[in-house]
């Protein structure tokens, strides 16, 4: 009878072991996408990044995430455009986002690119320097801060509307 007792004991605490208790310390990685805003493309500081015309006209640069160390039930994840000459905010985004399981384990990506809109605005873009600012943090108050700078770039002269000028 003991023994029965102890094993369901052992199965109960297996069974309610928490699954975010043995995570490495909380990451987060930002990139760029494909063309088809498909996959996780790392980039260097300062790199150029092709503006992309969106649905509605407006013109954006693609952002990707990869996190490693945080539980990803309830996972909370601001991001920012910031302009780096005069630290404003051009773009917040605060809604919810997808992940998927990354090529790693405990890693996680979004399950697609971020379209991160820089215009039509009231000033040129093209050629400036602008860095993305994110923060993710989970439930548990654990979180991860990650800045990357890069220079907006227009592809194949299509950029009128991120130059009004």
């Amino acid at each position: 009878m003991c023994e029965r007792a102890a094993l369901a004991a052992l199965a109960l605490a297996v069974g309610c072991a928490d699954p975010c208790a043995d995570l490495d310390a909380p990451a987060l990685a930002l990139g760029s996408s494909d063309a088809a805003a498909t996959r996780f493309e790392p980039f260097e500081d300062g790199a150029p990044l092709p503006l992309v015309a969106g649905p509605q006209g407006g013109m954006h640069v693609w952002l990707s995430l990869r996190l490693t160390g945080l539980c990803m039930e309830h996972v909370r994840v601001e991001r920012r455009i910031v302009d780096d000459a005069t630290e404003e905010i051009v773009e917040l985004q605060r809604g919810p986002l997808r992940f998927v399981e990354g090529d790693a384990p405990d890693t996680w990506v979004t399950a697609g690119a971020i379209p991160m809109i820089l215009c039509p605005t009231t000033r040129s873009v093209v050629g400036e320097r602008f860095r993305f600012a994110v923060r993710a943090e989970d439930s548990l108050g654990r979180s991860a801060v990650s800045m990357r700078p890069f220079v907006a770039a227009c592809v194949e002269g299509a950029c009128e509307l991120c130059d009004p000028l």
